[in-house]
């Protein structure tokens, strides 16, 4: 039987073998010795081969004799062995679920951090690592979610811009006439199907944000363009059909009615009372009797009819939480939010941003 001297010292992090399990084995079930004893023998730590005692060890039973003299006492008893091939099969298994070691550094924890606070998603950050020569490290989307499960960063899923839902089932609902009334020559069905090739700018998408609800509360007016999702975001002092066309109004004053005609050719809206005034928000400001854009709606209970707009309702709760006051806020507070949605790199773009894609396209 192979021996080590009592006084080798056992490396730190080494892990016992398959042979020395074996010895483990000879030495406590056939020769007898005792845990202390074995661990001198191979130059372990005493607590190494307790652990892996434990590990290996089998219940086995015995005839008791000391049955016949007495009557009271049970008829076998137990005793235990280790079993070298119990102990290195829970070995390889704990080392499978372990997995391979985690490849996360200082440099790439902070980037991490900071990023993930600066509210970017997982999958840009993931793109971004890729693309840096600083980072040696190349991690998916995937990696990140392990990291923040194993708590190798300090952020938790709770910090992140939305995680991983299922929708609501809400059922198929039917649309009420009161609807439909006003939407006759203005559903969504009846616009161009050249719009849904997202070939061409000036398609656009609106909707309200709330914050907290309430008569005379602040809301935000966001459209999105179809093709790029460039968006403009606007504060209004309430959530009212009037408020909307002020800033309409306002937009068609700044670049003329011309180049407002030309940059919003169609707005298709959800079927909010705030958008039930169509003439309105077509009828032009500057040029009378002129239409300066074209409304179409969405069908009832069919949100994903204006994916672009629901998407940016997300990014920005990124920064404004549902329930909480946009009193407190002014337009510019706002433009800085349209200004990172407008900049930040989408996957969908090859992680070019929408104002990238926007200026290709109006060019």
């Amino acid at each position: 039987m192979c021996q080590k001297e009592n006084n080798n010292k056992e490396k730190k992090g080494q892990h016992l073998t398959k042979k020395e399990r074996d010895i483990i084995e000879h030495l406590y079930n056939i020769q007898g010795k005792n845990i202390s004893e074995i661990a001198g023998e191979l130059g372990k730590n005493r607590s190494t081969i307790l652990r892996e005692f434990e590990r290996g060890k089998v219940e086995q039973m015995k005839p008791n004799p000391y049955v016949s003299r007495n009557p009271k006492v049970p008829d076998y008893l137990v005793f235990y062995r280790y079993a070298a091939e119990k102990g290195q099969r829970l070995h390889d298994e704990y080392k499978r679920q372990k997995g391979a070691k985690p490849k996360i550094d200082i440099k790439l924890k902070k980037y991490l951090e900071k990023a993930i606070n600066l509210k970017y998603s997982l999958e840009v950050l993931a793109h971004r690592i890729a693309q840096n020569s600083m980072f040696k490290t190349k991690i998916c989307t995937n990696t990140i979610y392990s990291y923040l499960d194993k708590k190798l960063i300090n952020i938790n899923r709770t910090h992140l811009t939305y995680g991983r839902y299922k929708p609501k089932n809400r059922g198929k609902q039917r649309e009420k006439e009161k609807t439909t009334a006003y939407k006759n020559g203005r559903r969504i069905h009846d616009r161009s199907p050249e719009i849904e090739l997202k070939k061409e700018i000036g398609h656009w998408e609106m909707d309200t944000v709330e914050g907290k609800q309430g008569k005379n509360e602040p809301v935000l007016l966001v459209l999105t363009e179809r093709a790029t999702n460039m968006e403009i975001i606007k504060l209004m002092k309430s959530k009212q059909k009037s408020s909307v066309i002020e800033e309409l109004d306002k937009m068609e004053k700044e670049l003329g009615y011309k180049a407002f005609r030309e940059k919003f050719k169609t707005i298709t809206m959800d079927n909010g009372g705030e958008f039930r005034d169509y003439s309105g928000i077509e009828k032009s400001l500057l040029s009378e009797n002129q239409m300066r854009t074209k409304v179409f709606y969405a069908d009832a209970y069919s949100a994903w009819q204006r994916g672009a707009n629901e998407n940016a309702n997300k990014f920005i709760r990124r920064f404004l939480y549902k329930y909480t006051s946009f009193n407190n806020l002014f337009q510019t507070d706002i433009d800085k939010i349209e200004h990172w949605m407008n900049n930040y790199p989408r996957k969908k773009f090859g992680f070019k941003s929408a104002n990238f894609i926007y200026n290709i396209l109006l060019a």
